[in-house]
């Protein structure tokens, strides 16, 4: 888990690893960005159709239910973060 963070493309973990999470990134902090082919090819090596399908909707059912806690009222001691909704007419890959 420490790996996970600011810079994890030049950590320990597996490619695979490193693709999933440049893609959430795609997803939770700029949806309408059009990914590059080299994470498009990345992602088709490591993930079947299936697994992309569940990869994307898991980020963006965290995604809601982390909004839906800052609308809902977080504890004052825990750090927010607000990011845009998606535009729904912007193709994510």
């Amino acid at each position: 888990m420490e790996q996970i963070v600011d810079g994890y493309e030049d950590s320990e973990l597996s490619q695979k690893h490193k693709a999933a999470l440049a893609y959430v990134d795609v997803i939770l902090t700029d949806p309408n960005k059009v990914m590059d082919e080299e994470l498009k090819a990345s992602l088709r090596q490591h993930f079947s159709d299936a697994e992309l399908e569940e990869l994307t909707l898991t980020a963006g059912i965290a995604c809601g239910f982390s909004k839906a806690a800052i609308a809902w009222g977080p504890p004052p001691e825990m750090p927010v973060m607000e990011m845009p909704s998606p535009d729904p007419n912007s193709p994510i890959i």
